[in-house]
């Protein structure tokens, strides 16, 4: 097992530069098959020739090696013209997260923080937060801890969907104001009602922006820069930011969905929980150094068991909350969804962890398969049925 590790480890080495496109394997050298691989061109080129979606990339990783990477369609409405390319730029949303929780990590192997330390040690407001129960408010009974902002059973919610008294209450206050700063993005947060008491639920929720605040407090740094400086540019994650360079505005892609963020311009609010653009290459470097332990082209960025622990659930005895995103086939890590069982709804392996974006955005990393699937497009109409397609797409392919 350390063989097949450290011949891992070397592989995923191979791609520090990001430069993916030029060191594609040839499928059945790891197990894959070209002819089911090429279905998948296919599949996406119909749904691209039928307006389903403008564009896509896809990228598959196995074994420390890439063996698909591919863009298909353009950048959508409003965007530069020409073909989608792999290095062109998506709004990832959620996908900050797990990145945003690495942080956190990060600070906790360096001593600063504990996984039982209450939040409001390090932002005092929340020592006043409420539970909300029945329109009366009431003291919880224990304090919110960094553990609980991780897997999210904090007791904070995200307003913008369901119908509870909490989120009505959320809906109140302007949470996105670019204009505003992180401080006081989460300064609202705390003075708003919890929907459970900490511990209690897990419910999806705005749990990793109030991380992103205690990275600050305790870096003394902008969330942007700890992130670049710590996690970012040592990997080699050159696109990935709050916003996108001048010099690189004609990368961005565009959805035919109206509303979404601007990401031409630099926001005063960097969300920890949903602020990030990226590339298919840049998440290729994270899920690599992920699924190799925490070590990527020979620095270390993680402990191997503070990866084991983000990647193992960790809701036990934890209720599903009001709106159950997860459903009995995954549980939740530290930053990551993880799967439960060998058998789902879509194809994967027990242990496998994942996230998604608002927009479409979405990956996989298969430690019993050494998998690694990246899959990006900019329709958040479509980002749900398109998880469990691409997921069955790849898996289908393996033959060995």
């Amino acid at each position: 097992m350390k063989l097949r590790f450290m011949i891992l480890l070397l592989a995923v080495a191979h791609f520090s530069n990001g430069a993916f496109a030029e060191g594609v394997t040839t499928p059945e050298k790891i197990g894959l098959s070209s002819e089911k691989l090429e279905i998948i061109d296919d599949n996406l080129r119909a749904d691209i020739k039928n307006g389903s979606i403008s564009g896509a990339t896809l990228s598959v990783m196995r074994q420390g090696k890439l063996v698909y990477h591919k863009a298909f369609g353009t950048r959508g409405k409003g965007a530069a013209p020409g073909p989608l390319k792999i290095d062109d730029i998506f709004r990832i949303y959620s996908m900050t997260k797990p990145i945003t929780s690495v942080g956190i990590m990060m600070l906790i192997e360096q001593g600063k923080i504990s996984l039982n330390d209450p939040v409001a040690k390090f932002i005092p407001a929340f020592a006043d937060t409420k539970v909300m129960e029945l329109g009366e408010l009431y003291a919880p009974d224990n304090p919110i801890t960094i553990a609980d902002l991780l897997r999210h059973t904090s007791g904070i919610v995200y307003g913008f969907f369901g119908d509870t008294e909490v989120r009505a209450e959320y809906q109140k206050v302007d949470l996105y104001d670019v204009n505003q700063t992180t401080a006081e993005m989460v300064s609202k947060l705390a003075s708003l009602p919890l929907e459970h008491q900490p511990g209690d639920a897990w419910e999806y929720s705005h749990s990793t922006d109030v991380l992103g605040r205690v990275i600050e407090v305790v870096s003394n740094k902008r969330l942007d820069q700890f992130l670049e400086e710590e996690i970012l540019t040592p990997l080699g994650m050159k696109d990935t930011a709050f916003y996108v360079a001048e010099e690189k505005k004609g990368r961005i892609v565009e959805p035919e969905f109206q509303g979404l963020s601007d990401p031409s311009k630099e926001p005063k609010l960097h969300s920890g929980g949903g602020g990030l653009m990226s590339t298919a290459d840049d998440y290729l470097i994270f899920s690599s150094m992920m699924l190799n332990g925490g070590l990527y082209n020979g620095k270390r960025f993680l402990k191997e068991e503070t990866v084991t622990l983000m990647t193992q659930d960790q809701l036990e005895n934890v209720r599903p909350g009001n709106y159950d995103l997860l459903t009995d086939e995954n549980g939740f890590g530290y930053g990551f969804s993880v799967r439960l069982e060998d058998q789902g709804f879509a194809a994967g392996s027990k242990g496998s962890y994942w996230w998604g974006g608002y927009a479409g955005t979405y990956f996989w990393i298969d430690p019993a398969e050494e998998l690694i699937i990246v899959f990006m497009i900019q329709q958040p109409d479509q980002r749900t049925a398109y998880r469990p397609l691409v997921r069955n797409w790849v898996y289908d392919a393996i033959i060995d």
